[in-house]
C-alpha cells in the first residue's frame, strides 16, 4: 500500500496481468518510401490535445536546432492536431500525417483497419518496456471492498474505452474473476455499464463503440467536459490516465491506471508524496 498525504491515494490491488507493450509510435508503411527522394524529409506528427501539440512543437524546435539527419537527409518535424486518435489513424491512412503515438490498446485497431505498423516503443524507468494495470482508490475509502466482486456498483474512472491498462485489462479481469456478466459479447461497454455505478469512460458513446446507438450514458455521467460535443470524448478533462486520476480525486471511487501513473502525475501536478 502507498501513502500519499496530499492526495490520500493508495493502490487497492494490482491486477495480475502484465502488459507486453507500452505506448508506441506508428506510421503508414508507405508514407515515406513512395515519396520522391529529396534533401529533407518532412515528418508530420499527429496530436490530439493542446499538451501533445505543445510537446510536439518543442520537439520540432529541438530537432531543427540539432539538425537531425537520417542518412543524408535532414528530417523536419511538423505538428498536426486532430480531435482523437481515431482521426489521427485516418490521417495516417490518407497520408496527411506520418506518425502518431498510440496506447497499446490501439495496436490491433491501427494495424487491422489502417495498415499501420509500430516502429518504436516507450522504454520506462529501469529499462522496462512494459507496465502493470492497477486499481487506485482514495486512502480510507471503500472499506467494504475486500474482493473484486465487491467493486460492483462503484463509481469508476477509466482513461477511456480501448486503453489497455485502463480498460481492456480491468474489464477482462472483472469478467473472469470479478463477477462481471457478459451482457453483449460484441459490446463490453454494456457489460461495464451493467456492473458499475455512474462512471466516466470517454468515447463509450462514439459511433465506433456505439454503432446502433443503444449504449447507456451511465459511463458518461461522471465526465465533466464543457466544450460543445466534447463531454465524454478525448476532449473531456477526465480523458486519459491523468484525466482518470483527476476523476478519482473529484468524483469517482476507483480509477484504473498504469502502475507508474500516480507517481508521474503527482510529480507533474506538484503534490507532496
Amino acid at each position: 500500500m502507498c501513502m500519499i498525504d496530499k492526495t490520500d491515494i493508495c493502490l487497492l490491488l494490482l491486477i495480475h496481468f502484465l502488459i507486453g507493450v507500452t505506448g508506441q509510435n506508428f506510421w503508414k508503411t508507405y508514407s515515406v518510401e513512395h515519396r520522391p527522394r529529396r534533401p529533407e524529409t518532412i515528418v508530420t506528427w499527429c496530436t490530439i490535445s493542446d499538451d501533445e501539440q505543445r510537446k510536439c512543437h518543442s520537439f520540432s524546435m529541438a530537432n531543427e536546432r540539432d539538425q537531425i539527419k537520417v542518412g543524408y537527409e535532414t528530417v523536419n518535424i511538423t505538428c498536426k492536431q486532430a480531435t482523437n486518435k481515431e482521426e489521427c489513424m485516418e490521417l495516417l491512412d490518407q497520408e496527411s500525417a506520418t506518425m502518431v503515438t498510440l496506447d497499446a490498446g490501439s495496436v490491433f485497431v491501427g494495424g487491422r483497419y489502417h495498415s499501420l505498423v509500430p516502429i518504436a516503443e516507450e522504454v520506462l524507468d529501469g529499462g522496462h518496456n512494459y507496465y502493470f494495470s492497477v486499481a487506485v482508490i482514495k486512502k480510507g475509502s471503500l472499506d467494504d471492498v475486500v474482493s473484486l466482486h465487491q467493486l460492483r456498483g462503484k463509481k469508476a474512472c477509466f482513461p477511456g474505452v480501448e486503453t489497455f491498462a485502463g480498460w481492456v485489462v480491468p474489464i477482462n479481469t472483472l469478467m473472469k474473476e470479478g463477477g462481471m456478466e457478459i451482457v453483449d459479447c460484441n459490446n463490453h461497454i454494456k457489460s461495464a455499464t451493467n456492473y458499475f455505478g455512474p462512471s466516466c469512460s470517454v468515447n463509450c458513446l462514439s459511433d465506433k463503440y456505439n454503432p446502433i446507438g443503444d449504449n447507456s450514458d451511465k459511463l458518461c455521467q461522471l465526465c465533466i467536459g464543457k466544450i460543445p460535443g466534447g463531454r465524454c470524448t478525448d476532449a473531456d478533462p477526465y480523458a486519459g490516465y491523468e484525466g482518470a486520476f483527476k476523476c478519482l480525486l473529484e468524483a469517482g471511487e476507483i480509477a484504473f491506471l498504469k502502475h507508474n501513473s500516480v507517481p508521474e502525475i503527482i510529480e507533474k501536478l506538484g503534490f507532496r508524496q
